[in-house]
């Protein structure tokens, strides 16, 4: 099972533009949920930062 999570922001194809959305959880809380959920691929999707999927990485190593 995998997971590939965005942060929750809308894109809008007629403007090609994104609208933030303020986020409640994050990958500190989601991570170890993916995980006892069978996860066994965690990545991110669009407007994933590099500083999100290192902090995936190290959730996952602690």
């Amino acid at each position: 099972m995998f997971f590939y999570p965005n942060p929750g922001d809308i894109y809008d194809p007629q403007t090609k533009t994104w609208t933030s959305v303020p986020h409640t959880d994050t990958f500190e809380q989601e991570v170890p949920r993916w995980l006892a959920e069978g996860a066994n691929i965690i990545g991110g999707c669009c407007r994933t930062t590099p500083q999100d999927i290192e902090q995936i990485t190290e959730i996952i190593k602690n």
